[in-house]
């Protein structure tokens, strides 16, 4: 966690940053490789060091500074080459490999100059692989109160959209009612202010809320779905 005196800062974030590209073209690649980065943080149990939170790998062809680094407001910036013509020529799994094949070698390498341990890196880097880039999870859980009903509010975040939905299961496991509560591009300003809350007003009804408090929708759950 951030202390407030900023001495001893928790690293959990990493970011790419085609920073000589086009601002449209750049964000669409934001876009489209957050997917895989916010990956990587999700598995990623976080270090503590000496007033940085956060890594910038700043990704061009071709930069004097490539394998240097720098350093401002608690924001530690890496160059790292990168062919954009060779990555776009892949298909989309190929992708995911490729960024999180340069994301890897880029946060060794930091590793190497500032003296961290690579164990954490390595090991997040393993669980995307094991999840086979798959980055969906969990965001909250809740039983009614009777425990006959589970609520499962999930996430899945993909190169082209996020999409939130409840999932109700039984006490046995079996699924009762899946929907979809929204969908949108890939942009955690965005989806981060739109994740809301379940909570079950009564045994069979579900509300979902947004963050101020404001039911979104109501859910009328049954055995039969």
């Amino acid at each position: 966690m951030r202390q407030t005196l900023g001495i001893v800062l928790k690293l959990s974030e990493f970011v790419f940053w085609a920073y000589k590209i086009d601002l449209s073209d750049s964000r669409a690649f934001t876009l489209e490789n957050r997917c895989v980065c916010a990956h990587f943080e999700r598995h990623f149990k976080g270090i503590e060091t000496d007033k940085i939170y956060r890594v910038v790998i700043k990704l061009s062809e071709d930069d004097q500074r490539n394998g240097m680094t720098e350093w401002s407001s608690s924001v530690l910036k890496y160059y790292h080459s990168f062919d954009f013509d060779y990555y776009y020529g892949l298909k989309d799994r190929e992708k995911k490999s490729h960024l999180l094949d340069t994301l890897g070698a880029s946060l060794l390498k930091v590793c190497e100059l500032m003296g961290w341990d690579t164990e954490p890196f390595i090991r997040a880097r393993q669980k995307v692989i094991d999840d086979n880039f798959d980055n969906s999870y969990e965001v909250s859980k809740k039983h009614n109160r009777s425990r006959s009903f589970v609520a499962i509010l999930k996430a899945s975040h993909t190169e082209n959209d996020f999409i939130l939905s409840v999932v109700v299961n039984d006490n046995r496991g079996h699924k009762i009612l899946e929907r979809q509560l929204f969908s949108v591009e890939p942009d955690e300003f965005m989806f981060n202010s739109l994740v809301g809350t379940i909570k079950w007003s009564s045994n069979d009804v579900l509300v979902y809320c947004a963050k101020d408090k404001t039911v979104i929708e109501t859910i009328y759950i049954s055995s039969n779905g």
